[in-house]
């Protein structure tokens, strides 16, 4: 069953870090670029933080300024417990996988719909990231739950357009994000621009079966409870599936989590008969029979003009 990271308490026992620069951060915030040197310093350095904007058993997120620029960032201060590490290609040392997985979908380039990782401080028993910090934003449940539960067609198209966007990316810089949800999702509230947050479930791509799930069991494909396992592409595809669901009817598609209950989804009343199919798309109970996000991306309810 899905993996659970204990809460943090580092931010009340100061440890020594090892601020990890890649290229000049100082002075360019729109690009990682692999640098072995590695240069002691503080968060408090770098970057004031502010208030609390969230806490969970990953650690705790802080609203937070760079010194260098006034540029708004989010601080987050991540528990190391169990955390698992991943070296890439070029640096000297593992990192924790969260921050592996952040440098590869914002190398060699960001994307417009990923929120961007500026920059990462080692510590002993936890790690903190510098993230960009979009205002004014909600995550999309949030915003979905002050919309009345749930998004007009025209919202909730513009949402998954992006969405596939990000997800086409991460798969195409070897990432599985491995917990798509409205939760890890922010929107802006005057752009209604979305940004994918939250990669402490994700996983390095592949091609062979996932064996362990660390994302949330909702949105878990009906393979996991057949055989325990899942492939990428069409796990990812039943997780969106499960989230524009949940963005236009304002609740999930199963309340029985068996391979028997999941075989069909029923709709509310008001659902468009072209949105019905894009999601019973996603949530075919054959894998192979599931479209690609490519192929998605294609679909005629994402071809229609908002």
């Amino acid at each position: 069953m899905p993996k659970r990271k204990k809460s943090s308490s580092d931010d009340c026992h100061p440890e020594q870090e090892s601020n990890h620069t890649y290229g000049d951060q100082l002075r360019s915030s729109r690009h990682f670029q692999r640098d072995p040197y590695h240069l002691r310093a503080r968060v408090n350095k770098f970057y004031k933080k502010g208030e609390l904007l969230g806490q969970g058993g990953y650690g705790s997120v802080y609203a937070g300024t760079r010194l260098s620029d006034g540029l708004p960032v989010a601080l987050k201060y991540v528990n190391k417990d169990d955390d698992e590490e991943m070296q890439l290609p070029g640096m000297e040392k593992p990192m924790p996988k969260e921050v592996g997985l952040f440098q590869m979908v914002n190398t060699p380039s960001t994307h417009p719909s990923i929120l961007e990782l500026f920059d990462w401080f080692d510590r002993p028993a936890s790690y903190v990231m510098a993230m960009e910090r979009p205002d004014p934003c909600k995550d999309l449940f949030t915003y979905c739950q002050e919309q009345g539960g749930a998004l007009d067609e025209d919202q909730a198209r513009s949402v998954t357009r992006q969405l596939l966007g990000a997800l086409e990316h991460c798969q195409n810089n070897g990432v599985l994000h491995h917990d798509v949800k409205p939760e890890n999702i922010l929107i802006q509230t005057d752009t209604k621009e979305i940004k994918l947050i939250d990669f402490g479930c994700g996983d390095p791509l592949k091609d062979t079966p996932y064996t362990e799930f660390s994302g949330t069991p909702e949105y878990l494909p009906v393979e996991w409870f057949q055989k325990e396992q899942f492939l990428a592409g069409p796990g990812t595809v039943w997780s969106v599936g499960v989230t524009v669901y949940n963005i236009v009817t304002g609740d999930h598609p199963f309340s029985t989590y068996t391979s028997r209950e999941m075989q069909n989804v029923e709709f509310c009343a008001g659902v468009s008969p072209v949105i019905k199919n894009f999601i019973r798309c996603c949530l075919r109970p054959r894998a192979n029979d599931r479209p690609t996000l490519a192929q998605l991306q294609l679909h005629p309810w994402l071809q229609q003009s908002s």
